[in-house]
C-alpha cells in the first residue's frame, strides 16, 4: 500500500496536483501526524488522514459558499452599474464602478466607504457608554488616570477575569456583543472567524519589531503567554495541540514578517493580500493567557498597549473589511480588477463605434485609462494600502515635518471653519430639511448630553476611532511618528476646529433623523420633493419608506426621531444601515471634512517614503478642504446645470451657497484681522471680496494674494502653491547657509531678526487664535527687541505696509506690551 507522500507524488506527476498544494499537503499531513503519536505508526497515519480529511472537507465547504457569494455579488453589481447613468442621463460604467468604491448621493446602491461608514455608527452606538466613559481628555487628548485603570479591569474581563468592577463588566460586555455581531457579519460575507468565549482583546503585530526580533525568539517570547487549549483551526475548529504549535507560530511570524508573501509565488496578476474572507481569523487563533499577557504582547511586539485603541481600531477595520465584502463580494480586489475590465471592454466598444455604456468626451481609450487608475487609487485609499510607507523613515520625517508645520500654522483654523454654516445650510436645503436650525442645532451639538444621543443613533464619533492617525481637517492624510501627529491633533483641538468639526456633522445628522421622524405619518408621494428626492438618491422606494417609517420613533427634548436603531430592532438591519449611510454621506455636504477620491486627486497612488509621494504630498498640503468642497458642492451644481429641468435650481443652488459661505468667510476674515491686532478691513474693497469668497470656499491663503505679493504666513505665491514644507524649508536655508554665505562673503546678515521671525511662524501652537496676540507681542516682538537692532524700524514698516496695502490700522502696535485702545469696528462697516 502506497505511503501518504508516494500518493502526493503520483498526484503531481499525474497533473492532478501542484508541487505547492502537495507540499502544503504533505506539510499538514506531517504536523497532524505529529499529534498523534502517542500510539503507533500505522494509528498515527490513519488519524492524521481522517484529521486531513475533515480539514479538507472544511476548506472546500467554505471555497464553494465564497464561490457562491462571488457569483451573487457579480450579478448584482453587474445589474447595477449596467444601469447606471451619469448626470445627463446617459448609460456610464466608469462612474458606476467609482461610485461603488464611493458616492455621495449619485448612485442608488450601497458602496464600500458608504457601508463601512454604517457600520462603524453601528458599532459605536453599541458602545456609546464605553466610549462616552473612556473618551479622550479635552486637554491632554488621552485617557483621564481613573479611568485608565478600569479600562483594566475592563481588559481583564473581556479575558474572563473577575474584577468584581460592575461597570467594567458591562464595558466588556457590550465590547463583546460589539465584536461578536462583526464576526458574524464577517462570516455571513464569506469569512470564516471562529466562535471563542472570553476571547479578550485583538493584538496588533508590529512587522518590524518581530522581524528584529528574528523567528525563534518571538516564539520563544510569545509561546508562554498564550492559552493553546484555547485555539482553534479557524475552519475545521479542530483543537490545536501544543505539539503543533511551533509550527504555527513559525507559520505566523514568516507571514507578518513578510506581510503574507510568503505564500505566494510571483506572476503576472495583481494581487494584495489575497481574499478578505480569508484573513482576520489570526486575531482569534492566538488566544493569550490573560489581560497582563496581552499587555505585555502589545507593548513589546504591538506597538503599544492601550486596550480602547485595540478596541476601536478591530471596529474600524472590519467594518472596513466587512463593506468591502458585501459590496464587492469575498475576494473584492478580483472584483476591482473585473470592474477595471469591464470598462475597458465598454470603452473599446464606443471607440469601435458600437454600442455601449461609456459616455464622456474625449477619447473614450484614454478616459478609460484614466478612470483605471482612479479606481487603484481610491481602492487603496479605502484598504489603507495608499498610505503604506515604501520608505518607513522618508515618510516619518516628511511625515512629522507637515504634523509641526501643521501644528504652527492652523491655530486660526477654527475661525475659518464659520463657513461651515452656509454648506450646512444648502446641505440642509437640498437634502430637505430646515435651514433655520443650523446654528441651534450646532450650539446644541457641543453639549455632552447630544454628543451622547448622537452617538447612539449611529452617528460616528471621530475622537473614537483615533483620526488624527489618518485624517486631519484643512490638513489631508497626517503621517510619520506619532508623537508630532499628537501635536498636530492637540493644536486643532485646542483651537477648537475639532470640536467644532463634530458638532457639525451630529448637528446634521440628528437633524434628519428629526426630520425624517417628523413625516414619518406621510406615504412616501406626500413627502415633501427636497426629502422625497434624497431618500430616492440613495436607491430607496415607496414600498422600502412604508416599511421604516413603521418602525417605533425616538423622542428626543419631546421631538420624534426616527433612528436607524429602531429600524434595524424592529424592521430589517439592511435597511437600516442604508438609513444610516445616507445620513453620514450627506453630511460630507454639511461638513466638507475629506474624502477618499478629494485625497487621491493629487497624491494618485505615489505612496509615502518615495520622492513623488512626499512632493505631491507637501504640495498638497492645506488645499484638501477646497478640492473636497470642489468636489462635493460643485459637482451637485454640474449636475443640476447639466439637465434643463433642474438649470435654475443648479443657479439658485450655486448663488445661495456662494453668497452665504462669502459673508461667513468676510467674518472669519475680519476675526483674523483683530486677532492679529488689526482692525477690521474696509469691506467696500474689491479686493476683500474675492478674499471673502476664496476664505468661504477654503482658500483663504490665496486670498492673501489680492492684497499683496505676501500671504499671511509670510510666503509668495510660489512657495504658497508649492506647499509649506517648501517655504519653511526655503526659511530654514536662509536662516543657516544664507546667513553663512553672507557671512563669510563679508555682507552684513540679520540673523537675529530671521531667527525671531522663523521662531514667530514654526512654534506648534503659536498661533492659536486666542492666544495669538499676546504671543506675538509679550514673547516674540520682545525677542526681536533683543535680537534685532534694528526692530524698531521694523515695527515700524510692518504698520506701514498694511496702511497702504489695506488701509488698516493697528489696535495693539508690534513692539508694545499693552494695546492702545479697542479695535475700530466701524471702519469695516459696508456704509463707511
Amino acid at each position: 500500500m502506497a505511503t501518504f507522500s508516494e500518493c502526493l507524488a503520483n498526484a503531481v506527476a499525474g497533473g492532478e496536483l501542484s508541487r505547492e498544494d502537495a507540499d502544503r499537503l504533505a506539510a499538514d499531513f506531517e504536523r497532524l501526524k505529529a499529534v498523534h503519536e502517542t500510539g503507533s505508526s500505522t494509528t498515527a497515519d490513519a488519524e492524521a488522514k481522517r484529521a486531513l480529511e475533515e480539514l479538507l472537507k472544511a476548506e472546500s465547504d467554505h471555497q464553494k459558499r465564497k464561490a457562491k457569494l462571488a457569483i451573487k455579488s457579480i450579478n448584482r453589481i453587474a445589474a447595477d452599474i449596467t444601469s447606471y447613468t451619469d448626470k445627463a442621463g446617459n448609460p456610464d460604467v466608469a462612474n458606476a464602478a467609482l461610485d461603488l468604491l464611493e458616492h455621495f448621493g449619485t448612485a442608488r446602491f450601497s458602496s464600500v466607504d458608504g457601508r463601512a461608514k454604517a457600520i462603524t455608527g453601528m458599532a459605536h452606538a453599541k458602545m456609546e457608554t464605553a466610549l462616552y466613559h473612556f473618551r479622550r481628555g479635552a486637554f491632554g487628548g488621552d485617557r483621564t488616570r481613573w479611568n485608565r485603570a478600569q479600562l483594566d479591569n475592563v481588559t481583564r474581563e473581556a479575558f474572563g477575569q473577575d474584577t468584581d468592577d460592575v461597570a467594567a463588566k458591562a464595558f466588556a460586555r457590550s465590547w463583546e456583543e460589539t465584536h461578536e455581531w462583526l464576526r458574524q457579519r464577517f462570516n455571513a460575507a464569506g469569512g470564516a472567524i471562529g466562535k471563542l468565549e472570553n476571547w479578550g482583546l485583538p493584538q496588533h503585530h508590529d512587522a518590524r519589531a518581530l522581524r528584529k526580533a528574528g523567528e525563534q525568539a518571538w516564539k520563544d517570547y510569545i509561546r508562554p503567554r498564550l492559552d493553546v487549549t484555547k485555539m482553534r483551526h479557524p475552519l475545521s475548529g479542530q483543537a490545536v495541540s501544543e505539539r503543533e504549535l511551533d509550527g504555527l507560530l513559525g507559520e505566523i511570524w514568516e507571514s507578518i514578517a513578510t506581510d503574507g508573501w510568503n505564500d505566494r509565488q510571483p506572476s503576472r496578476q495583481r494581487f494584495g493580500k489575497g481574499a478578505l474572507a480569508n484573513q482576520r481569523a489570526e486575531h482569534r487563533f492566538l488566544i493569550f493567557r490573560d489581560a497582563d499577557s496581552w499587555l505585555e504582547y502589545q507593548r513589546d511586539f504591538g506597538g503599544g498597549g492601550d486596550p480602547f485603541a485595540a478596541m476601536m481600531g478591530h471596529i474600524n477595520m472590519m467594518a472596513r473589511d466587512i463593506a468591502a465584502m458585501e459590496v464587492l463580494g469575498p475576494n473584492p480586489s478580483g472584483t476591482v480588477e473585473w470592474l477595471k475590465q469591464v470598462v475597458r471592454r465598454e470603452a473599446q466598444m464606443k471607440a469601435a463605434g458600437e454600442p455601449a455604456k461609456f459616455s464622456g468626451k474625449g477619447d473614450p481609450l484614454d478616459r478609460s485609462a484614466r478612470i483605471e487608475r482612479r479606481i487603484d487609487a481610491v481602492w487603496g485609499s479605502i484598504r489603507g494600502e495608499l498610505n503604506t510607507p515604501v520608505s518607513t523613515k522618508a515618510a516619518n520625517v516628511f511625515g512629522a515635518a507637515r504634523s509641526l508645520i501643521t501644528a504652527s500654522v492652523l491655530g486660526q483654523a477654527a475661525l475659518s471653519a464659520f463657513s461651515d454654516i452656509g454648506f450646512a445650510r444648502a446641505a440642509r436645503k437640498y437634502a430637505g430639511l430646515p435651514q433655520m436650525g443650523a446654528v441651534t442645532d450646532l450650539v446644541k451639538s457641543f453639549g455632552t448630553g447630544t454628543k451622547r444621543e448622537a452617538v447612539e443613533a449611529g452617528l460616528i464619533l471621530d475622537a473614537a476611532q483615533h483620526v488624527f492617525h489618518s485624517q486631519a481637517r484643512y490638513v489631508g492624510t497626517l503621517q510619520g511618528p506619532e508623537w508630532a501627529n499628537y501635536i498636530a491633533d492637540r493644536v486643532l483641538t485646542w483651537t477648537g476646529l475639532t470640536p467644532w468639526t463634530q458638532a457639525g456633522k451630529h448637528a446634521f445628522g440628528l437633524a434628519v433623523q428629526t426630520e425624517v421622524g417628523k413625516r414619518a405619518g406621510l406615504t412616501f408621494d406626500k413627502l415633501p420633493d427636497a426629502l422625497r428626492n434624497t431618500f430616492r438618491r440613495y436607491g430607496f422606494n415607496a414600498r422600502e419608506w412604508d416599511l421604516i417609517r413603521k418602525a417605533p420613533l425616538h423622542r428626543r427634548d419631546g421631538a420624534a426621531m426616527l433612528r436607524p436603531n429602531e429600524i434595524s430592532e424592529r424592521i430589517n438591519p439592511q435597511l437600516a444601515e442604508r438609513y444610516l449611510e445616507m445620513i453620514l454621506q450627506e453630511t460630507e455636504y454639511a461638513v466638507p471634512s475629506g474624502s477618499h477620491r478629494s485625497r487621491t486627486i493629487l497624491v494618485d497612488q505615489n505612496q509615502p517614503g518615495t520622492l513623488w509621494g512626499e512632493a505631491l504630498r507637501s504640495f498638497g498640503q492645506f488645499k484638501s478642504f477646497g478640492s473636497v468642497v470642489l468636489m462635493l458642492h460643485g459637482a451637485r451644481v454640474h449636475g443640476l446645470l447639466a439637465q434643463r429641468e433642474t438649470r435654475m435650481a443648479g443657479m439658485a443652488y450655486a448663488g445661495s451657497l456662494l453668497f452665504t459661505t462669502a459673508a461667513l468667510g468676510a467674518v472669519s476674515i475680519q476675526l483674523k484681522q483683530i486677532a492679529a491686532g488689526r482692525d477690521p478691513q474696509d469691506m467696500t474693497d474689491p479686493s476683500f471680496i474675492g478674499a471673502a469668497l476664496l476664505q468661504g470656499g477654503g482658500l483663504g491663503i490665496y486670498g492673501d494674494f489680492l492684497f499683496s505679493d505676501i500671504n499671511r504666513f509670510g510666503g509668495g505665491f510660489a512657495t504658497t502653491l508649492a506647499g509649506p514644507l517648501v517655504g519653511r524649508a526655503n526659511d530654514f536655508w536662509n536662516l543657516t547657509a544664507g546667513n553663512a554665505v553672507q557671512l563669510a562673503s563679508g555682507e552684513k546678515t540679520h540673523f537675529g531678526r530671521e531667527l525671531v521671525r522663523f521662531a514667530r511662524g514654526n512654534v506648534p501652537g503659536g498661533n492659536i487664535w486666542y492666544l495669538k496676540l499676546a504671543a506675538e507681542r509679550l514673547i516674540f516682538d520682545q525677542l526681536a527687541w533683543l535680537a534685532d537692532p534694528e526692530a524698531q524700524k521694523a515695527f515700524k514698516r510692518q504698520q506701514q505696509y498694511w496702511r497702504r496695502a489695506t488701509g488698516q490700522d493697528y489696535f495693539w502696535r508690534p513692539g508694545e506690551t499693552v494695546p492702545d485702545r479697542a479695535p475700530a469696528l466701524t471702519g469695516a462697516s459696508p456704509a463707511n
